[in-house]
């Protein structure tokens, strides 16, 4: 049980609910938008994808207590077998669904692999940036739900195609496009919220290790107002989804939700704390996303 929860710990389980949602938010669209879902294409794509987060945050985790001198939760040997053995078995999983799916599913792979990767590797690491919020979002908010479309509707909002190898050709739905757009922007601002929140929470520990965030270049008043127009826009593509009918109507009881959120919200900007106020983020996600996501779900089966 020890060897478990130090694993756990390791590739920081709890923080999977940022590829879950998005995951789960690509699934109620595929089955609200088209009436139904490849289950064996789709599960494929969630144990890559879970591979795949498990073996970024390991990577992170191994660099980041060798930078630091943190106590390591293994070995350095043992530390490299596990990120090789679950690497190793994401890529052969993300091979089987590309072989079952789409040339356009690999492209899109590609890319989140080598933000994953230079996230925290690298001469220049994305966490150390400003673009950590963007980056994180971005990938995990829209890349996840565009490749469920993609698994289950190959090629029909984005197809890469190369009649020579040297020149690759770029088609996009841009109406379907447009539709799941709005439609995952609410976890895409989530996602970055909680990113936001952790870098203004860690700022002066960042500045310390030279690890210049967005709240470095724009201050901490700036990046607070940026943290509370982030849950404003929230609720605005909630709103534009619904109406637009990329979800269902009733999806828009999920504005009850800002009464919560904005308390929260209002206890964070008050005190920016790691241990006290940062779980508020977390929370916002979830309290936004937990009833969005079934909703979504509930029109896919209505």
């Amino acid at each position: 049980m020890k060897a478990v929860k130090n694993f756990l710990s390791y590739v920081e389980i709890t923080t999977k609910i940022a590829s879950v949602f998005p995951f789960l938010i690509g699934t109620g669209y595929v089955l609200y938008r088209y009436g139904e879902i490849n289950t064996q294409t789709t599960l494929l794509f969630f144990a890559a994808m879970i591979l795949f987060d498990l073996t970024a945050t390991a990577i992170n985790n191994h660099i980041g207590h060798r930078q630091t001198g943190r106590t390591p939760h293994y070995s350095n040997r043992v530390s490299v077998a596990i990120i090789l053995f679950m690497g190793i078995l994401g890529a052969f999983l993300g091979i089987m669904l590309v072989s079952a799916t789409s040339t356009t599913v690999l492209f899109i792979g590609i890319i989140c692999f080598a933000v994953g990767i230079t996230y925290s590797a690298g001469p220049l690491p994305i966490a150390r940036t400003p673009f950590g919020e963007v980056f994180s979002g971005i990938v995990q908010g829209v890349l996840i739900p565009l490749i469920v479309v993609e698994i289950n509707r190959p090629i029909f909002i984005l197809n890469f195609f190369y009649p020579a190898f040297e020149n690759i050709s770029v088609q996009i739905n841009w109406v379907e496009a447009l539709y799941l757009g709005i439609t995952v922007m609410p976890v895409v601002l989530c996602i970055s919220g909680i990113m936001l929140a952790n870098n203004i929470c860690d700022l002066q520990e960042d500045i310390s290790v030279q690890r210049y965030t967005l709240p470095f270049y724009i201050g901490k008043e700036r990046a607070l107002a940026v943290y509370r127009l982030i849950y404003a826009a929230v609720y605005v593509f909630v709103a534009a989804a619904a109406i637009a009918g990329a979800v269902p109507v009733f999806a828009l009881l999920t504005l009850l939700t800002a009464v919560k959120v904005i308390k929260n919200v209002k206890d964070f900007v008050r005190l920016q704390d790691k241990r006290q106020t940062f779980f508020t983020s977390i929370l916002n996600f979830l309290v936004v996303l937990v009833p969005y996501t079934g909703f979504i779900w509930l029109g896919g089966f209505l």
